[in-house]
């Protein structure tokens, strides 16, 4: 069975699914990278997913989103193993990808408070998709927005907030190893 991290950018979905994977001695995969590499191929042309978003626009971006997901989804289907899968802060709200989530195992959602969040993108830097005029304020707006949905989605919700990564991940494994044991990629 898989496991698949949803939230906000800067909730520690890559850093602990990374981390998890590592831990359980499964695949780790990364939406994000998974983005990138399918247009590099596709173009020849090597961009961050950021660049992309940038440059081609949300709908182009969402387009490649979905077909990531969805290759991911096949290659899964056929493996035995389990693996830890990273999403980006909008895939999950990409309504052509919400079914292949849920059927690609356990959804968990990281939950971290909008100020912590806030704080974390300071020091990382703001995102593309974020209003230059208000970033903060539409940072804010687009976390009313969005963590309803995630949990909505989400099998299990485990707060992160002011944990580092170490305890975070800690936190993380014995959330999914208490709420659902059978689920992740050890178990099988």
């Amino acid at each position: 069975m898989n496991v698949t991290l949803i939230g906000m950018k800067h909730c520690g979905k890559t850093t602990l699914g990374s981390a998890l994977a590592a831990r359980w001695g499964c695949p780790f995969y990364d939406v994000d990278r998974l983005i990138e590499a399918r247009y590099a191929c596709e173009t020849g042309e090597e961009l961050s997913f950021r660049e992309i978003f940038v440059r081609h626009g949300e709908d182009y971006f969402r387009e490649l989103e979905t077909n990531a997901v969805c290759e991911l989804y096949l290659r899964e289907c056929e493996s035995k193993g389990g693996a830890v899968i990273a999403v980006g802060g909008g895939t999950a709200l990409n309504p052509k990808v919400d079914e292949l989530l849920s059927a690609l195992g356990l959804i968990v959602y990281l939950e971290v408070s909008v100020e912590e969040l806030v704080a974390r993108v300071t020091r990382a830097g703001m995102p593309a998709f974020l209003d230059e005029k208000a970033p903060f304020d539409h940072f804010a707006e687009l976390y009313r927005e969005r963590a309803p949905r995630y949990r909505r989605l989400a099998n299990l919700t485990v707060n992160l907030d002011g944990l580092d990564a170490e305890a975070a991940l800690d936190k993380l494994c014995r959330a999914i190893e208490q709420n659902a044991p059978d689920k992740h990629p050890t178990s099988l």
